[in-house]
């Protein structure tokens, strides 16, 4: 399963450059939806991110678990 992420990952990273193809998580590789997060939990989630600032929400909410943040999060609408 490892070897499949990141072949998917690198030929996303790859496409990237030379065609024009939706943001996906640096993490788990699925296209991602803009969402807004605070300054304030963004700074202590960004450290733990590993390559690419980009993030699903899933992703999102386990690296505020990671970060120690626990926090129930939701999505609305603007």
């Amino acid at each position: 399963m490892e070897v499949f992420y990141c072949l998917r990952l690198w030929t996303k990273l790859l496409l990237h450059r030379f065609v024009l193809l939706n943001a996906f998580c640096k993490e788990c590789g699925r296209e991602v939806h803009d969402f807004i997060a605070p300054n304030d939990v963004w700074a202590r989630v960004e450290p733990l991110i590993g390559r690419g600032k980009v993030l699903c929400y899933d992703c999102f909410c386990k690296k505020c678990w990671e970060a120690g943040i626990y926090t129930t999060w939701r999505l609305v609408s603007e």
